[in-house]
């Protein structure tokens, strides 16, 4: 049996205890929510930081063993339901379908603070798109 759930701010070490385990970029703080998807071990996360009055949400991973199984969209949709704010995301390029079909859109014009990293992930080459869904 699965289930997805926020993390308590003292359950943030569980994630990035997750994300090391599997080389994913980014951690976790104790000011992010935090969410999983967990049986008896974590097999996917994600985490929403707060951006200068903007949501952005991050670090989507599913363990490997575990793709193409519906916990990723299981995750973000419990995300998505409980959020009340424009969420904002820098998606790959390959699954940008995948977030469309969960109801986000391309995102042309950003906050100024997201703006500023979006451009700084694209210098680095990562081929991704600015999308968000409004709530």
């Amino acid at each position: 049996m699965y289930v997805v759930k926020q993390l308590t701010p003292m359950s943030v070490p569980l994630i990035n205890k997750f994300y090391q385990q599997f080389s994913v970029r980014g951690r976790a703080t104790k000011q992010d929510q935090c969410w999983v998807v967990k049986s008896t071990e974590i097999i996917a996360g994600c985490r929403i930081q707060s951006k200068d009055d903007a949501l952005l949400l991050s670090t989507v991973f599913v363990h490997p063993e575990y793709r193409s199984q519906g916990f990723a969209k299981s995750l973000l949709t419990s995300v998505l339901q409980s959020q009340n704010e424009v969420l904002y995301t820098f998606a790959y390029r390959k699954l940008d379908g995948f977030y469309r079909q969960l109801g986000f859109e391309y995102s042309p014009n950003l906050p100024h603070h997201l703006s500023v990293s979006f451009s700084n992930y694209i210098r680095q080459k990562r081929d991704i798109v600015a999308m968000c869904i409004y709530k």
